[in-house]
């Protein structure tokens, strides 16, 4: 069963003086994309590929010009006022800058709070004993309850957002670049963190990323994005020997050494080409 679905999404923008001729510039063109229950799939796309673009579609942060996003097979354009609650409820996002996605001046508590007290109706008690036990589901303190965003770590504020985006266990979440601003030993924590949340909720993730080593450790099915299209698809992560894109091989070929994790290295996917 599909949670979302994209389909033909057309997005162009324009740019250019107020005066002047004003110049079309194509981000997406055509773009399908289908997200089934309690799977990671991985849209990898180097920056400016229009993959953040979609995502912010998918989210309904902005309409496409052309095509449309299904929530369960109904258009979320078109969705009565207590279905679209629904969706806003059970798709959530965690994006790349933690400290940018907060209210500066909310503790940690607010900050986690803000969906349920806007989606649930519980007493002042039992909000902060959920609070509480959505930091320790992501490995933080009833001490770090009243802690302010500048007073934590940038890997310790990403898993305050990744707490406020289960707080409501939704049935997607969408991770732009989620862990790409953390060091190595962080991005690893995040990423057993989203796994572990994954098998417990059954939560179905789209995450966005321009590097193929994160993707490789948490996603289910892959996606290459490059110029507003997708170039390459897989259903399984073990089926990118066949990728051929040189999109695709232009990234695996950036990696740096790889993270100290059980992934393949990624010049084992490209050895076929390399022989060639």
């Amino acid at each position: 069963m599909n949670v979302l679905e994209l389909k033909k999404i057309d997005k162009s923008y324009r740019r250019g003086g107020f005066w002047g001729t004003q110049e079309k510039r194509e981000v997406l063109k055509g773009v399908d994309l289908a997200l089934q229950m309690g799977t990671c799939v991985g849209l990898l796309g180097r920056s400016g590929s229009g993959k953040s673009t979609l995502g912010r579609i998918a989210l309904n942060l902005e309409p496409p010009n052309a095509g449309e996003v299904l929530y369960h097979g109904q258009a979320v354009r078109s969705l009565s006022p207590k279905h679209y609650k629904d969706f806003r409820r059970n798709v959530q996002v965690v994006f790349q800058n933690p400290l940018g996605s907060v209210n500066p001046r909310f503790t940690a508590q607010q900050i986690v709070a803000e969906p349920l007290e806007n989606f649930e109706s519980l007493s002042a008690a039992q909000t902060k004993t959920r609070v509480n036990d959505l930091l320790e589901r992501v490995g933080l303190s009833a001490s770090d309850l009243c802690k302010y965003p500048h007073q934590f770590s940038g890997g310790e504020l990403q898993r305050v957002c990744i707490a406020r985006a289960i707080a409501l266990n939704p049935k997607l979440i969408i991770l732009d670049e989620a862990v790409s601003s953390l060091d190595m030993l962080v991005q690893l924590k995040i990423l057993d963190l989203l796994a572990q949340l994954k098998n417990e909720l059954g939560t179905t993730y789209l995450f966005i990323s321009h590097d193929i080593r994160v993707l490789l450790k948490i996603a289910d099915r892959l996606l290459v994005m490059h110029e507003g299209q997708l170039v390459e698809q897989a259903d399984s992560m073990d089926h990118l020997n066949a990728f051929t894109h040189a999109a695709f091989l232009e990234l695996i070929h950036s990696v740096l050494p790889p993270l100290p994790m059980a992934i393949p290295d990624p010049q084992d996917i490209t050895r076929r080409v390399d022989a060639n």
